[in-house]
């Protein structure tokens, strides 16, 4: 016998507003992780990745941040978002966690 599908049930207003926003509550602890990640950096490489990334610089802003050569703010950029990657390594791209 096949399975059947749920059956829709109504919940009072009040039930629905209780509960938390589950996408919020994600994105919430998503951004603290990321957080706690851009601190453990070294200030030069967290620098560079707010710069180029965050401020959507490029390798040229993290290189007037920091004045650096273009080449140098790349290889420091490059070398923040792989410390990065691998803090936050135990989450998918979409930021939900592997299993």
């Amino acid at each position: 016998m096949p399975e059947r599908p749920s059956r829709v049930r109504t919940m009072a207003p009040q039930e629905v507003d209780q509960q938390p926003a589950l996408a919020e509550v994600h994105e919430a602890q998503l951004v603290h992780r990321l957080e706690l990640a851009l601190a453990q950096l070294p200030d030069a490489e967290r620098t560079a990745v707010v710069s180029a990334i965050g401020y959507a610089g490029g390798s040229v802003g993290a290189a007037m941040e920091l004045g650096l050569e273009i080449d140098d703010a790349d290889a420091l950029t490059r070398g923040g978002l792989q410390l990065l990657r691998a803090a936050l390594s135990d989450l998918d791209p979409h930021g939900n966690p592997l299993r």
